[in-house]
């Protein structure tokens, strides 16, 4: 896992992510001065938890891709040629940074943007927007180890944005809204789960079969992508 911090740390694809991030922030701190934060804490939805799930997908897409864009991958296995260790590894590498960079900037925007817009009427409720944290954390965590998955199965990253992108936001929204299956769809059963950690009624499964189902999706996922691994011919 090492190694995997070591390409976060030095190569330039997380560096832009996390500034497109702040420059997000940036406009939240804005927001706040002007306009106050908002009704139903908006600004945390709009410059935090929006930026940061679409980030997210970038981030576990370029976990995967950098090997097959910088033709690395050659080298990884030489040096532990355990190929399952090795997804598990970037796995493990993304959910700790989406993880903590989402905890950070959630953090920082609970306590900043409603001193800036202490001006205004509208006031953050730390109670529900530790539960928005929480919903978005997992959130980011989910869709950045999809766009991992998607990005094995594809062999690019261009190939595994774009496919994780669609499924998120296109694919699976469609096939949930299809009755009795769409309760078992991924993006149904997370909202399931978001919404009770936002303490907002839940529409679809009961949150413990929505937990069973994204973790079954998950595993689902990671397996197609280490199974993907070990039978990719590395050039």
């Amino acid at each position: 896992m090492r190694a995997e911090f070591l390409k976060i740390r030095i190569l330039p694809t997380p560096r832009w992510t996390l500034f497109a991030l702040l420059l997000c922030f940036l406009a939240g701190v804005g927001f706040s001065v002007t306009s106050g934060v908002g009704h139903d804490e908006a600004v945390l939805d709009l410059a935090v938890m929006l930026p940061s799930v679409i980030c997210s997908i970038v981030f576990g897409s370029w976990m995967a891709g950098v090997e097959f864009g910088q033709n690395t991958l050659r080298r990884s296995l030489a040096a532990d040629p355990r190929r399952v260790r090795l997804v598990l590894a970037k796995a493990a590498a993304t959910v700790i940074t989406v993880a903590a960079v989402t905890v950070g900037l959630w953090a920082l925007g609970m306590l900043v943007f409603p001193l800036l817009g202490s001006g205004h009427e509208t006031t953050i409720d730390s109670g529900r927007a530790v539960g928005m944290g929480l919903a978005a954390l997992l959130q980011n965590v989910v869709y950045a180890l999809i766009a991992l998955s998607l990005t094995l199965l594809t062999r690019s990253m261009g190939g595994g944005m774009a496919m994780s992108f669609a499924f998120a936001f296109v694919i699976s929204a469609f096939l949930s809204v299809i009755p009795k299956v769409g309760d078992y769809m991924v993006s149904s059963a997370l909202e399931s789960v978001t919404s009770s950690l936002r303490d907002e009624s839940v529409s679809g499964l009961d949150v413990g079969p929505a937990i069973v189902v994204v973790v079954i999706w998950m595993s689902a996922f990671i397996g197609l992508g280490i199974f993907r691994t070990l039978r990719t011919e590395v050039k």
